[in-house]
């Protein structure tokens, strides 16, 4: 979904971070996180927008820290990790997890439902021939970011970013890359800092 504003209240704060996502910030956390450099030869350098996604990520990490966003990984995306074989990849996303599991025990310890029915309902819809174009993967993802109520979907996958549109009007989930979303995020920013 190509959204350029948003009021602060719009502002999406659950952020489902699929595999891409994560991979990103396991093999750029160096940069993203520490100020690190990346090399000028480095594979990110050829992929289109990859520098200035990898960017993104570390400007909305950075804010990020004080702006109480919520970073969401589900039992799909584990999966996915655990799929490709790569242990440092794994015990990242578990650290994603760890995170995603305490801001469920902060609501659970303030009385307060982190969820809602509405998730439920809206991920019925995946199950329609509507999203049949979809690999059984990315339904799975998307189907985990719907019934954990995400206000946005993370990702780096261009075939998931070009079916946005139609992501958001079934399912009212924002599909946006690091770059995207950080153009959201940047003018409110400040009230971080």
């Amino acid at each position: 979904m190509s959204v350029e504003s948003c009021s602060f209240d719009e502002l999406p704060r659950r952020l489902f971070l699929d595999s891409s996502t994560l991979q990103r910030l396991e093999s750029y956390g160096e940069f993203i996180f520490d100020g690190g450099s990346i090399d000028d030869d480095d594979r990110i350098c050829s992929v289109p927008g990859g520098i200035d996604d990898i960017e993104a990520l570390r400007c909305i990490m950075f804010v990020g820290q004080r702006a109480c966003l919520e970073l969401v990984v589900s039992n799909s995306s584990l999966q996915e990790v655990e799929d490709s074989g790569r242990i440092s990849y794994l015990m990242w996303a578990h650290e994603v997890l760890g995170y995603w599991q305490d801001v469920l025990r902060n609501y659970a310890d303030n009385d307060v439902a982190p969820f809602g029915r509405r998730g439920v309902e809206l991920a019925q819809k995946l199950e329609s021939p509507k999203f049949g174009y979809f690999s059984l993967k990315d339904r799975l993802l998307i189907r985990d970011a719907v019934l954990l109520e995400c206000h946005a979907f993370v990702t780096m996958d261009n075939k998931l970013g070009k079916n946005a549109d139609h992501i958001g009007k079934e399912v009212g989930l924002k599909v946006m890359s690091p770059r995207s979303y950080w153009k959201l995020l940047e003018p409110w920013a400040a009230v971080y800092m």
